[in-house]
């Protein structure tokens, strides 16, 4: 098929019936191969021919995910039981990795879902590990020794990694980024400490309970000199039940013993409830820290007072004698001491204040706060569209304490942002609870010029607000109107909807060549109002010349499925995950 005419010709046919074509260059087809991501389009173009196969089969196996199932599954065809006539899918594909000489082209290796374990109780009354486990783990392990191009592991099924793979890993030269699910059950294991690897730059260690025998990772966290990226995501039992089980010390106390601060870039925290006797700030290099993220870690306004005591020694408190290189912060919580933070800090470049669902959960009762010059303004659902600006009587004196704290603490947030972090800000996304005015957005673009993602809540009613932000701020490529979380939010949403484009999921907006502003949005390319998104075209000649010289431009303005945007950060940041 590679003798077909793809090059330079006359494009006649010979006596056999073949063009007189080139052949296709290999570096070609790689380059078309490349474009291949779905394994279904890999493993039919590997059937092609001889040449595809052999230029496919690095990269179909290249990425090897298995997932485990504690039951049959039945195909929707022909109700046929998967695996008939062998085994289960999954562990004929770890036999397939185990036997064949295809794992070799293997880069990024993932098991995960759920592992059925037989005999569990029976073995666990006389400390043993079940059969089908200790096989599983054994048959990982064969897997691992055979990949000589292995880079990332990761490990999510709901039953424990065993010692047999954590020194498989140990062992792995070209290993660089590690994710393990920890068990949550609390059926005994085997603990072990687990040794360091050699090349670790990322690890990600998930489901953190003390009472459901997890491995030891202090000597890797120690060992692992090269370890730029830490996510560490603790169980949420221990602050619904207000158990302070975790230590700093049994995971970082080999680190601060010797007086080594380890050398992240990227340090992220999730739902971690542990005292912190002061050791915490020793843990990382503040000189190469750049980005921090701390979701349902530390206590903010509204919280439960009950974890306060413990939140409160876990806040950040930055050193006046130590140089910070923070470029990004990310959290879920505001307060007053999270406000001063970002005073002592300048250049950040990318701020998140998180909500994920957690609002649209709320939003039959939570209150919203507009910010002018004239003060803050409270409306709770109750009120009507008229006068959901005034300020409402609040019904108790805690309720009064939360509306003044929060208006006082957004103003002071946008203040230090916009006063020290201004020229760097590059992503901002801010709480939709806090609503800007006309001058609160013309302060933002004077005081933020190079931003390229926005996130925020307004007053406005129509397209005004993008009309005054496009022309400064050249390098916008998104903006984004948070969801509402009150009724005024919503019936502001509707108009916003139809200010952006009033023909429903699809439009074009026409101009005159002295309008043409209005259109030539420059980088801007997704506009999010709520949970709709509609992606912005390039403005096109549409009419030119005449007597009158009249130049007409037009726009066209699409509704996209929110799945396009996934990889803008100001939508795959606003969620309650690491």
């Amino acid at each position: 098929m590679f003798d077909r005419t793809v090059g330079p010709g006359n494009g006649h046919d010979d006596e056999n019936g073949k063009g007189d074509g080139v052949p296709l260059p290999l570096n070609l087809i790689a380059l078309i191969v490349s474009y291949l991501d779905e394994p279904a389009d890999l493993a039919r173009t590997c059937r092609t021919c001889r040449v595809l196969h052999y230029m496919t089969l690095p990269r179909l196996y290249s990425n090897v995910s298995l997932h485990a199932y504690d039951y049959i599954r039945y195909s929707q065809i022909d109700g046929r039981p998967e695996g008939c006539g062998a085994a289960s899918p999954f562990t004929m594909a770890l036999n397939a990795l185990a036997t064949r000489n295809v794992v070799g082209y293997v880069k990024k290796f993932r098991v995960w879902g759920k592992w059925k374990e037989d005999d569990l109780e029976e073995c666990s009354k006389v400390g043993r590990v079940p059969d089908g486990s200790m096989m599983l783990n054994t048959m990982v392990r064969v897997a691992v020794d055979r990949m000589p191009a292995l880079e990332e592991f990761s490990w999510e099924l709901d039953t424990k990694m065993l010692s047999t793979v954590w020194l498989g890993l140990a062992q792995k030269q070209t290993l660089t980024s590690l994710t393990v699910k920890f068990p949550s059950i609390r059926v005994p294991r085997p603990v072990m400490t687990v040794p360091p690897i050699p090349n670790l730059k990322s690890l990600r260690i998930t489901d953190i309970d003390p009472l459901c025998y997890p491995d030891d990772i202090s000597m890797l966290l120690f060992g692992s000199k090269k370890l730029k990226d830490l996510k560490l995501h603790y169980s949420i039992r221990m602050r619904n039940a207000r158990e302070p089980s975790v230590t700093l010390h049994t995971y970082f106390g080999r680190a601060v013993t010797a007086g080594y601060k380890l050398p992240l870039k990227s340090l992220s925290v999730q739902n971690i409830y542990t005292p912190n006797a002061g050791e915490f700030g020793d843990l990382v290099d503040p000189t190469t820290t750049q980005e921090v993220t701390f979701i349902n870690s530390v206590s903010g306004l509204g919280d439960d007072t009950e974890t306060t005591f413990i939140d409160h020694s876990l806040k950040l408190r930055p050193s006046t004698t130590v140089k910070s290189n923070l470029k990004m912060i990310r959290g879920d919580k505001i307060d007053r001491m999270h406000c001063d933070l970002l005073a002592k800090l300048s250049g950040l470049e990318r701020y998140y204040l998180v909500t994920g669902r957690k609002f649209r959960e709320q939003s039959n009762g939570s209150p919203s706060y507009s910010i002018s010059n004239h003060g803050y303004h409270s409306s709770t659902p109750s009120d009507d569209a008229a006068s959901s600006f005034s300020t409402s009587t609040p019904t108790t004196t805690s309720s009064a304490q939360s509306e003044i704290g929060m208006a006082s603490l957004g103003k002071d947030y946008l203040n230090n942002l916009f006063k020290n972090h201004g020229p760097t800000l590059r992503h901002l996304l801010l709480m939709p609870q806090w609503r800007l005015s006309s001058e609160d957005i013309a302060r933002l673009v004077r005081s933020c010029p190079n931003l390229e993602q926005l996130g925020l809540a307004v007053e406005l009613t129509n397209l005004n607000m993008l009309r005054i932000l496009i022309p400064f701020l050249p390098r916008l490529y998104a903006i984004r109107i948070l969801d509402p979380t009150d009724a005024c939010g919503l019936l502001l949403a509707d108009e916003w909807r139809s200010s952006v484009c009033p023909k429903g999921d699809e439009c074009q907006q026409q101009t005159d060549g002295d309008d043409a502003w209005q259109l030539d949005w420059n980088n801007l390319r997704w506009v999010g109002v709520g949970e709709a998104v509609y992606e912005i075209g390039k403005p096109a000649l549409i009419e030119s010349g005449g007597e009158s010289g009249e130049v007409k431009y037009s726009s066209s303005i699409r509704r996209r499925p929110v799945e396009m945007v996934k990889d803008v950060e100001i939508w795959n940041m606003d969620r309650l995950e690491i």
